[in-house]
């Protein structure tokens, strides 16, 4: 093959792939790539499925969907690479966020009560017959979706009935929350922290805060193309954790930073890349911003392990939100898109240790923990108040 084409959306997540590229790691083993920068994940989707891609970086329910042939034709895909934990969080207009602050003054240092202030947003908009708050989402079959209804549902909305939910892509969410189009987003950094940077919108909880570590974006082929290339896709799956491995050292964080500012790449301001970067969520005045430690995780905590019980979490929320069948089998499926047993292969060559399972329980760990002598990241869901 002599070039392999990989398609992007322009978030902070995609890291790996741009640091694969400009610091060699590709090169090193023998990869050509070419990088393609794509507005929208149905596009991405599309020009994998058709072969225009040999590779992606993907919503992770992406994977299951295109797998079973919701919302495009049907064609089986596979990954074997994670690009991190978290990233997401959920921002809202100002106008939205003047009607929560009647409720709760310094929502923005109270993550744990924005959905239940929602809540009451929502029953006086319905008393006084004003319109049905809009949320967005950037694609059908994605974390972001699974954790804004999860987020919402805990605090005993009606998700199907009481809101409404569209899709917008990453890069077009801040100039919609200006215009009004919607009243608030969930999507990947940096376009939280630059709504905020560009004074539309507040951040009001972040992914990590929704469920502790939870999947992202993944490499996804097709997996006849995985069967075909299986060389390929191996060089692939090192050539990125290496990335990921690179990012996760401080002293490259301004080089890092300076990459994904580029235009080619993601071009938002590198301020609001770095403030993200450092899981910092900036208030309204940006004069202050509150930490969060694990607000995306890069390589920590086997933050690129493909775990099997991701998928089935993920396909859970499919059920539950009635995007697909009871009868499917979710056990198989997340088994048959997850090749955690190729990525442990690549990656045991070299001497990384990992564990022998490839899934773990979710849910019940609320601190770091040790699974066969590894440590793993805390995964509790949030509890609301």
């Amino acid at each position: 093959m002599d070039q392999i084409k990989i398609g992007f959306i322009p978030l902070n997540d995609s890291a790996p792939l741009i640091v694969a590229k400009e610091q060699g790691f590709f090169e090193e083993q023998g990869l050509d790539v070419a990088l393609c920068r794509e507005v929208s994940w149905s596009n991405i989707r599309d020009k994998l499925v058709f072969g225009e891609y040999h590779a992606a970086h993907m919503l992770a329910p992406m994977l299951m969907s295109t797998t079973l042939g919701l919302g495009s034709v049907k064609r089986p895909l596979v990954t074997a690479y994670s690009f991190g934990l978290n990233g997401n969080a959920i921002s809202v207009s100002n106008a939205l966020y003047e009607e929560m602050s009647r409720y709760e003054s310094q929502l923005v240092l109270k993550p744990e009560k924005s959905a239940s202030v929602i809540k009451k947003v929502i029953r006086a908009r319905q008393q006084s017959g004003a319109p049905k708050l809009r949320f967005a989402v950037v694609f059908p079959f994605s974390m972001h979706q699974y954790l804004l209804r999860y987020w919402l549902a805990e605090a005993g909305i009606d998700v199907e009935r009481e809101v409404h939910i569209t899709v917008v892509s990453p890069p077009s969410m801040v100039k919609a929350l200006e215009e009004g189009l919607i009243d608030a987003y969930c999507v990947g950094e940096p376009w939280n922290t630059h709504a905020v940077k560009q004074k539309v919108g507040v951040t009001l909880i972040t992914g990590y805060e929704i469920w502790n570590n939870a999947p992202e974006k993944v490499l996804g082929v097709r997996k006849d193309w995985a069967e075909q290339y299986q060389e390929i896709h191996e060089k692939l799956v090192l050539a990125l954790y290496r990335a990921s491995e690179w990012i996760d050292r401080p002293e490259n964080r301004d080089a890092l930073t300076a990459y994904l500012a580029s235009p080619q790449y993601i071009g938002a301001p590198i301020e609001s890349i770095r403030n993200a970067l450092n899981g910092e969520v900036c208030n309204p005045g940006c004069s202050t911003c509150r930490r969060v430690p694990n607000f995306s995780l890069p390589f920590k905590y086997l933050a690129n392990f493909p775990w099997q019980s991701h998928a089935e979490w993920i396909l859970s929320q499919m059920k539950r939100w009635h995007q697909i069948s009871e009868e499917i089998d979710v056990a198989e499926l997340a088994k048959a898109v997850y090749l955690t047993d190729v990525y442990r292969s690549v990656l045991e060559k070299h001497g990384v240790k990992l564990p022998s399972v490839n899934g773990k329980e979710e849910g019940v760990h609320s601190e770091p923990w040790l699974l066969e002598g590894v440590e793993v990241g805390e995964d509790c869901f949030i509890l609301v108040r």
